[in-house]
């Protein structure tokens, strides 16, 4: 399966996205708008009518009836409207037809000639619909294409010097400024999506490129190079990134050189044994012993600590190697600690060292694998015997939750210069054997769950401490 890369995970979706923003925007802004302006046009007809109504209502039959100086009661009606429109500001405006349809409205000549095609259009639709002429909004085109909102209004009383009143607002107009300001909507939309588009082309161009320079650090490290990345990045993760990096180059460095020493120490110890078998062994071939038995005795002894290393290679390879951890149960302390103390109670006879055991509570019991708690007591109590003077000491305290075994000696202690490498495989302090022991005792603890510490102490002599969960 083809793997994507980040400017295909995030830029092709937010490209698509961007893309779709300036057209939604405008068609949502064009919507908002035309809707916007036509309640304004609506609402600017609604007020015209709430102040020209009254105005008409207010009036006496008697004012508009046919007499002599009906012109100037008409004039006066006329001239309330004028004085209204002037102080009216909108979008809305008037048109008065007298009862044979001329416009009386607006007074002004210039103006009249002005929308006199507009009251052509009104007058025919007025002829047209006498019959069913009635308050409330009607949208009309006029003979030039424009459309108006229109609200047509019929006298209240017969008179021959004002028939209709008509109030209307362009609604080409509103249309008109709806679609330029869409388009500057539209521009400007754009022009955002594409600033972001590059923002964001240049943020992911910020993470990709030094992930392609650790991506090539750490084809070096693949190498064998272990090399500190430098220089350091801006971005807290990749900066976080760059220093795991150099401490997990610095890991496998010292991994590496642990490893070949290693190799080199145990070429070494498995060397030392096969040269005085190969020897032995070419002697007796060619009779130069006087007594074969010594050699054979010399041979068997070599034989046997080439098994010994051989077979510590194996635990702690089969230790390390298994990813399993072990089934973990209840195991009373007492029981372990007394079966190692029986299994070296030889090697400390003849070493002349006395072993003793510190009373605890003997119904304690720790969580771990009885075979694997033997194997590191074994180990730390056979090391203790090897560098004690006169006595190992094996204690059994509790801190919180946890188990704590001690083993004890009154040698000289630990150097300084190997206490932080005491573990690590085929490191031999000072009179050490293989360098296996106390790395395999680590390699048992830390299949438990537990921790495995060495410290010197105070009084002198070396303290190795076995912690486990208290069961």
């Amino acid at each position: 399966m083809k793997k994507q890369t980040i400017f295909c995970r995030i830029l092709l979706p937010t490209m698509a996205a961007l893309l779709l923003l300036p057209p939604l925007s405008c068609l949502i802004f064009q919507h908002a708008a035309e809707k916007y302006a036509y309640e304004e046009a609506i609402h600017d007809l609604d007020r015209l009518q709430q102040n020209i109504l009254p105005l008409m209502q207010n009036i006496d039959p008697g004012e508009f009836a046919p007499s002599p100086d009906t012109a100037g009661s008409a004039g006066n009606f006329l001239f309330q409207i004028s004085s209204y429109m002037r102080k009216t500001a909108g979008n809305a405006k008037l048109i008065i037809f007298e009862s044979r349809m001329r416009v009386i409205y607006p007074r002004d000549e210039l103006e009249r000639e002005m929308i006199t095609p507009l009251a052509a259009d009104f007058k025919q639709y007025i002829l047209e619909n006498k019959a069913s002429l009635a308050n409330g909004s009607t949208e009309l085109k006029s003979s030039d294409g424009q459309a108006y909102l229109v609200n047509i209004y019929t006298m209240p009383m017969e008179s021959a010097q004002a028939k209709y009143v008509v109030a209307y607002s362009p609604v080409s107009k509103i249309g008109s400024w709806v679609r330029d300001a869409s388009i500057l909507v539209l521009i400007i939309s754009s022009v955002f999506a594409l600033l972001v588009f590059v923002v964001l082309w240049l943020a992911i161009r910020s993470i990709t490129h030094p992930l392609h320079k650790l991506c090539r650090e750490v084809e070096q490290i693949g190498n064998g190079s272990f090399s500190e990345i430098e220089p350091s990045f801006q971005l807290k993760e990749l900066e976080d990134l760059r220093l795991s990096m150099n401490q997990m180059s610095g890991q496998l460095l010292h991994s590496e050189e642990v490893q070949r020493d290693f190799f080199q120490n145990v070429s070494h110890e498995l060397r030392n044994p096969l040269m005085s078998i190969s020897g032995y062994a070419q002697g007796i071939e060619q009779e130069r012993f006087d007594s074969p038995k010594d050699a054979a005795r010399t041979i068997l002894t070599e034989s046997k600590r080439l098994t010994e290393l051989v077979n510590s290679l194996l635990t702690l390879s089969r230790m390390e190697g298994d990813p399993n951890s072990p089934v973990l149960n209840s195991v009373t302390v007492i029981d372990s600690i007394e079966e190692c103390l029986d299994r070296i109670n030889g090697l400390a006879l003849k070493k002349e060292i006395a072993v003793s055991l510190l009373p605890f509570d003997e119904t304690i019991c720790a969580f771990g694998d009885e075979e694997l708690i033997c194997r590191v007591l074994e180990n730390l109590l056979t090391n203790a015997i090897r560098y004690a003077k006169t006595v190992v000491t094996v204690s059994v305290t509790v801190e919180k939750e946890l188990l704590c075994i001690s083993v004890s000696d009154n040698g000289e202690g630990i150097s300084e210069k190997d206490l932080p490498h005491i573990f690590e495989r085929c490191y031999k302090g000072r009179g050490g054997n293989f360098g296996i022991g106390l790395a395999i005792a680590r390699s048992a603890a830390q299949k438990m769950g537990g921790t495995l510490n060495a410290a010197n102490a105070p009084s002198g002599g070396a303290v190795f401490t076995l912690r486990l969960k208290k069961r």
